[in-house]
């Protein structure tokens, strides 16, 4: 086997990511000091889908001058039930070059403002993503009517393209990003393992989870479809080898309290997938699942999260033609742990245990925004596979794969 060689070079790649990651955090702390942040939420009327405004202030206790240009913009999330969106807020204060300057035993005053998404109106919570500080709340009225902006500002300028339009689609809210998104190029043995994959999941239900009876258990149903191709772009057709399709159907318990300082999050998913490869013949492949999975997530230090999440299935309606034996090469049970900052590293990996032997995938992502002035919205993304079962096509066939690429979600 030639499992250290790959795990060492997959090792190598992973400590010199982070070292691409830690040295912004490094030279900041080594120049900036230890300050503290506080946050004052929105003192005036805060409308769904309009910019709203908030206060920083920043103390420098040490003997030393702070100049940075990391208040700039921050990173903020901001959050309604179980809904979550992150936003960059852009500081409102004329600062040559973005340098903020905070003088020794004293403090600075900044004002930021980003734009509420429609969808946010109630009571909001406002959390900081790239400084340590408690969060806060403040209250955010509906979105006003078109028809009423119009009617109070007939001088108004014309709407962006899509503003419009989203008035029309009210339940994209309930449309978001299930498994990760991505396309990676094959890197070892070649490009004719290159793959890719988009997943997005639907909730069907509005009713908030702590509401009572019926509207409390429709909640939790969600669909989600996910599609995974493998793409041999060295050949000169670029013909896709094969393609998972993988409808599902699933029920969600988002918070489930443990009364566990240490525990962050803890909940569990159960639901049905189908997955086929689409093909027929002798290349047919085709199962079902019904799966259990609790998640957990606990703090590590500061912004580092770990979360556990133990899968366990059995097969429902296995095709025993064409894989009678894909249970012998994917088993019936997936560790997923991953281990990372929200706006940093990540790394993902997934463990199955089989009577061929175990299998293992590992991502590692890294965001790029903070290479671009805070301009591209894509994820670095390196992935390692070595196993059984990662195509239906070839299920009991080992390979050994290592890729690299972009990825829109983790």
């Amino acid at each position: 086997m030639s499992y250290p060689l790959k795990i060492n070079r997959f090792t190598a790649v992973f400590f010199v990511i982070f070292a691409l990651g830690a040295g912004p955090f490094h030279l900041r702390s080594a120049t900036a000091g230890t300050p503290n942040v506080f946050i004052v939420p929105p003192q005036e009327n805060a409308v769904a889908g309009q910019p709203v405004r908030f206060t920083l202030f920043v103390q420098n206790s040490g003997t030393t001058d702070i100049i940075s240009k990391d208040y700039h913009s921050v990173m903020v999330t901001v959050g309604l039930n179980d809904q979550k969106r992150m936003v960059k807020a852009i500081c409102m204060e004329t600062v040559p070059d973005g340098i903020v300057t905070v003088p020794a035993g004293g403090f600075a005053k900044l004002t930021y403002e980003f734009e509420l998404p429609r969808d946010m109106a109630g009571t909001i919570r406002l959390a900081l993503g790239d400084f340590k500080s408690g969060p806060v709340l403040f209250s955010a009225a509906p979105p006003v009517e078109s028809q009423a902006r119009e009617a109070e500002n007939p001088g108004r300028e014309q709407l962006v393209i899509g503003e419009k339009q989203n008035e029309f689609e009210p339940f994209l809210k309930n449309l978001s990003a299930y498994e990760p998104v991505y396309f990676l190029f094959g890197v070892d043995p070649g490009m004719e393992k290159s793959k890719f994959q988009v997943s997005f999941k639907y909730k069907l239900f509005n009713a908030p989870f702590d509401s009572r009876g019926l509207n409390s258990l429709l909640d939790g149903v969600h669909l989600a479809y996910t599609q995974t191709s493998y793409w041999d772009l060295k050949s000169d057709s670029k013909p896709f080898d094969d393609s998972s399709y993988k409808p599902e159907l699933f029920y969600l318990v988002p918070k489930i309290d443990l009364a566990l300082p240490w525990v962050k999050l803890f909940g569990v998913q159960g639901g049905f997938q189908h997955e086929s490869n689409g093909k027929g013949g002798d290349d047919s492949r085709s199962t079902n699942y019904i799966y259990i999975k609790p998640i957990m997530a606990v703090s590590l230090f500061e912004k580092a999260y770990l979360t556990l999440a133990p899968k366990l299935w059995v097969y429902v309606m296995n095709e025993d033609e064409s894989n009678p034996d894909l249970a012998d090469f994917r088993g019936y049970f997936d560790l997923q742990v991953q281990a990372g900052i929200p706006m940093g590293l990540c790394l993902d990996t997934h463990t199955r245990w089989a009577d061929a032997g175990p299998s293992i995938q590992a991502d590692l992502s890294y965001p790029l925004t903070s290479f671009f002035n805070n301009g591209l919205n894509l994820y670095l993304h390196l992935q390692y596979f070595n196993g059984y079962g990662e195509r239906l096509k070839d299920y009991s066939t080992k390979e050994e794969i290592f890729r690299i690429g972009f990825s829109l979600s983790r």
